[in-house]
């Protein structure tokens, strides 16, 4: 698996530890709210000087080039992304 792949998976993950479910029970695709290839292509520029900003449904989720991950503005820690095995 890329980076560019993997950050990807980690906004899934992310926004399944937020709401404390698992990346399977979402209620929505991430690719039906944002182009999912517009992250693969930014994440493997060699730029990491980027910041991306979309809404799902209930939130704003903003990603950059450092591979952080903001859901409504707060930080979500990339242990508590990965929290779930059965997504990989």
């Amino acid at each position: 698996m890329t980076r560019t792949d993997d950050l990807v998976i980690d906004v899934v993950r992310a926004l399944a530890a937020f709401e404390g479910v698992e990346p399977h029970e979402l209620p929505y695709s991430l690719h039906n709210h944002v182009a999912t290839d517009a992250i693969r292509s930014l994440a493997d520029s060699d730029d990491d000087r980027w910041e991306l900003t979309f809404d799902v449904p209930d939130h704003v989720v903003t990603v950059n080039g450092s591979g952080e991950i903001r859901i409504d503005g707060d930080l979500v820690r990339r242990s508590d992304a990965l929290r779930s095995e059965r997504y990989q």
